[in-house]
């Protein structure tokens, strides 16, 4: 028998034995530590530093945003509230509010949002035709209607935008609420 200690299994590396930067073979021209190091003694690429990250499997260093907390069928009839809204009209954010109301408050709070957002815009109209019209029949004078093109444009610009920007955001399974001028909060 002799007195030497078997040689490692061929899944291991053999141990180390010469100074940083040089393994048991001679210096390593990459420049790398000792086995499983990167150069100046921190983990290879793709492993976070410093061990596992706090909080579970995410690091917000490495990713593109924590996990979603609402289950993907949450966030899709939040989706759903807002296209549907763009499509069709406030009908599907109002079957979506009257159905998920008790049993998802994500969906809700999106559908209800939708649908303020389509009753303020028509708010908004209703306003400006009520300012406007009157003046235009008193003195005949058709130039009045001139300011309907505000909410028109409110309409065009305001609404795809908002819309478009609530079901990005719910899909990612984040609240986000709309300016109140766009929005005001009627259905909760």
């Amino acid at each position: 028998m002799t007195d030497q200690p078997p040689p490692p299994p061929h899944d291991q590396p053999p141990p180390y034995s010469g100074p940083y930067g040089q393994g048991p073979y001679g210096q390593d021209p990459y420049g790398q530590g000792p086995y499983g190091q990167g150069p100046h003694g921190q983990p290879p690429y793709g492993q976070p530093p410093y061990g596992p990250p706090p909080g579970g499997p995410y690091d917000p260093r490495w990713g593109y945003g924590p996990p979603q907390n609402h289950p993907g069928e949450e966030t899709t009839w939040a989706v759903f509230a807002y296209v549907g809204n763009l499509l069709i009209g406030f009908l599907p954010a109002l079957i979506i509010y009257f159905v998920k109301k008790n049993t998802s408050p994500f969906a809700r709070f999106h559908a209800a949002q939708s649908m303020n957002h389509t009753l303020t815009l028509l708010i908004h109209l209703l306003v400006v035709v009520a300012v406007c019209v009157p003046p235009a029949i008193i003195f005949e004078a058709p130039a009045f209607l001139i300011l309907l093109v505000l909410p028109y444009l409110e309409l065009l610009i305001a609404g795809w935008v908002f819309l478009i920007l609530g079901a990005v955001k719910s899909g990612k399974g984040q609240y986000y609420r709309f300016p109140t001028f766009f929005c005001f909060r009627m259905i909760r």
